[in-house]
């Protein structure tokens, strides 16, 4: 009873809340097309009133209320809206045996989100890897579809597929600038390849932006959610309230509950449109450098100049940074003029240019600060 209670307690909190709708990283660079964002769907959730005339700039509005029935009922119409788009992939990838050096296929399954009506597939790159067949199974039709890679990106863990058709229901992205920490989101997708339609589990953005690294793999600009994600859950969307795309679910933390990260639409977006290109490739700028993130710690410990800021590592001989003349030991303070105090930080920044493009950075070498214009004339290698 006092169960019961409690979590009817929690729900209306949420509802009376108001509805809002790694270090060490070798350097990479940015999809080579800037996509212009695509019109939001109208919100399933009602409008908010406007503010009356009596009220002032100068006092804040109060929060808009919902029950929480409106507040679920709103849900529902946004999986409504949204699940027909995602799908159940099943991939058949051949792996060699440790006996006898004989090969085997294996089956693994994940999920995906369909972008464009004529069947383009928007998931994870490790979904996909190494598959010799793909299969994509649509919600309430039994036609399975074959489907054949269009392009993949291994460094942001993104890539496309296209099942052939003509008018599939899609989903549009929307931003992920517009999240904030305690907003509502939806993930769905296929756990555990369970049958009959996605799975849906609904969380709290915790934070934007997020960048770390699992094992080989780093991941930049992720969601950071309490939102279920399990095995099988990668390459489904996440869902803002407005019914849009704002991530593609791609990780879970292992060793914590609830902690998942999904790909910022605001990076998956731009690389779904350069793979779907003429190149069905990502082209990213190159410095040549390893990158580091300074700390007090790493600054003792290298003898660096500054303790904050972003310290090179390693340079490539005769990369645009090598003849721009930066070397091991400089703390890279600036970029374009923005202050950066990480390596994942400037990695990004990069990725917003293109090759041939130059770029300023400001740096100290010992005591003295320099400010360097190099020109990004080499593509980051694959």
């Amino acid at each position: 009873m006092i169960k019961n209670a409690c979590l009817a307690f929690l729900i209306l909190g949420l509802a009376l809340s108001g509805m809002a709708c790694v270090d060490s990283e070798k350097e990479t660079s940015s999809p080579q097309n800037n996509v212009t964002t695509k019109s939001s769907a109208t919100s399933p959730i009602n409008p908010v009133p406007v503010d009356s005339p009596s009220q002032t700039q100068s006092e804040p509005s109060p929060p808009s209320t919902i029950s929480a029935m409106e507040l679920s009922t709103s849900i529902a119409d946004i999986v409504e809206l949204v699940q027909p788009a995602v799908v159940f992939i099943s991939a058949k990838v051949e792996t060699q045996s440790f006996f006898f050096n004989q090969s085997s296929v294996q089956t693994t399954s994940g999920s995906g989100v369909i972008i464009s009506p004529s069947g383009y597939i928007l998931t994870n790159n490790h979904v996909v890897e190494n598959a010799i067949e793909l299969e994509v199974s649509l919600p309430g039709i039994s036609e399975i579809f074959e489907a054949e890679v269009i392009g993949t990106d291994p460094l942001t863990d993104l890539a496309v597929i296209q099942i052939e058709g003509d008018d599939f229901p899609t989903v549009q992205f929307g931003s992920a600038s517009a999240l904030r920490p305690g907003n509502l989101v939806v993930a769905m997708g296929y756990p555990l390849a369970l049958e009959h339609g996605a799975t849906i589990t609904l969380g709290v953005v915790s934070n934007t932006e997020r960048s770390f690294t699992v094992g080989d793999a780093t991941y930049y600009d992720v969601i950071q959610t309490d939102a279920a994600i399990n095995q099988g859950n990668s390459g489904g969307p996440l869902i803002d309230l407005n019914g849009n795309v704002v991530g593609i679910n791609s990780v879970l933390a292992g060793l914590a509950q609830n902690i998942g990260f999904a790909v910022s639409s605001n990076t998956a977006e731009p690389v779904y449109e350069a793979l779907i290109g003429d190149e069905h490739r990502v082209i990213r700028p190159w410095l040549g450098v390893h990158l580091q993130t300074v700390t007090p710690d790493v600054a003792v410990e290298a003898d660096l100049p500054r303790q904050s800021g972003v310290a090179i590592a390693n340079v490539e001989e005769d990369s645009p940074a090598d003849l721009a003349g930066l070397k091991v030991r400089d703390v890279i303070t600036e970029f374009e003029g923005m202050e950066v105090t990480e390596a994942t930080q400037l990695i990004k920044e990069l990725w917003h240019h293109n090759v041939d493009e130059e770029v300023t950075l400001t740096y100290w070498r010992g005591k003295k600060q320099k400010e360097v214009t190099i020109k990004l004339t080499m593509e980051r290698p694959e």
